[in-house]
């Protein structure tokens, strides 16, 4: 075959390569992106819900952002001082053309400025709670609540502190003092959680008290206790207020809790908890044992089981709660 066609199809592979990838990149970046927007918008309550980018709680953006504005608007003002510089033709051009962009760049910093400076109360329902993750691997946590304040039409999301998002739980009354224009939270009220949804619900009773708990969920709880067929035990779990517990189960979030107070009631709810596992766990074990996400400590003459059902990227505070326990050791014989 001559060495020019072989060139000639040579070049035309690799072209044909090179748009095939280009090709399959576009089409993962569109799935990418619909992935993206999907998980930035639901229906609650009949309320479509949209939230931002996963952008970070950034109370005082404006007030930087301003004064960015200010300084990019001096500094093009400096170059004033130049020019006489500048041939005499070009002069009153560029004269013209430095007022305009200073002017406008002083406008939009008055923009952001006054949007800071201003405050908007708004009342409503937390709808729901949200997190949006960004950067590598997901690691990026953004916080955002979607509040129903009466007004019609499509919810906007707001984005909020860590600490403010572990304050509220879907169907609290809240109080926000945000911006107008920006949406920046400067400060945010709990009027009101919702009411018990049982009736069994009450005073804490459990070594788990509910400050630990509220830390491993990142919502206010409230202690529920359940039924146990195991002799010798006592169960609870701690949901977020309103939330409704039928027999033990329970949706998401939720910190199950069981105490054993003898050895055989011990291996008990942790043979139940390993069945089917690889390894398994014996009254006078040391240390905090983990399968899934159920921790299993010796504590006492007993043991004290957690069972947390969160989201896999939320198990960590299960986990160091668990780990952050100092249970006493089994009497002696």
């Amino acid at each position: 075959m001559d060495n020019a066609l072989v060139a000639l199809l040579a070049e035309i592979g690799a072209w044909v390569a090179a748009l095939a990838l280009i090709g399959v990149a576009v089409v993962e970046g569109g799935r990418d992106a619909r992935r993206a927007r999907a998980r930035r918008r639901s229906v609650v309550d009949g309320r479509e819900v949209r939230y931002g980018s996963a952008t970070s709680y950034r109370p005082r953006s404006g007030l930087w952002s301003g004064l960015l504005f200010v300084w990019v608007g001096s500094n093009i003002a400096a170059v004033l001082l130049f020019v006489g510089l500048f041939p005499p033709e070009w002069r009153a051009t560029a004269t013209t053309a430095i007022v305009v962009l200073v002017v406008l760049a002083y406008l939009v910093a008055l923009r952001f400025l006054l949007d800071y400076a201003r405050t908007e109360v708004v009342e409503g329902r937390v709808l729901e709670r949200r997190i949006l993750y960004s950067g590598e691997d997901d690691a990026t946590k953004h916080h955002w609540i979607a509040v129903d304040d009466g007004r019609p039409g499509r919810i906007a999301g707001t984005p909020v502190s860590p600490a403010d998002y572990a304050r509220v739980v879907a169907g609290a009354r809240i109080r926000l003092h945000r911006t107008p224009r920006g949406r920046r939270v400067k400060r945010l009220e709990v009027l009101e959680l919702p009411r018990s949804a049982n009736a069994s619900a009450g005073e804490a009773a459990c070594l788990i008290t509910p400050a630990q708990a509220a830390r491993a969920l990142g919502s206010p709880v409230e202690f529920v206790p359940v039924a146990s067929d195991v002799p010798n035990t006592r169960r609870c779990v701690y949901v977020p207020p309103g939330t409704r517990v039928t027999n033990g189960t329970v949706p998401s979030p939720a910190l199950h809790v069981t105490e054993a107070f003898d050895p055989d009631a011990a291996n008990e709810i942790a043979r139940r908890a390993t069945a089917g596992g690889k390894r398994a766990w014996h009254h006078g074990n040391r240390g905090v044992f983990q399968t899934g996400m159920t921790y299993i400590l010796t504590w006492g003459n007993g043991a004290l089981l957690l069972r947390g059902q969160v989201d896999v990227a939320d198990v960590g505070e299960v986990s160091r709660l668990a780990h952050s326990l100092n249970p006493p050791g089994p009497d002696p014989p």
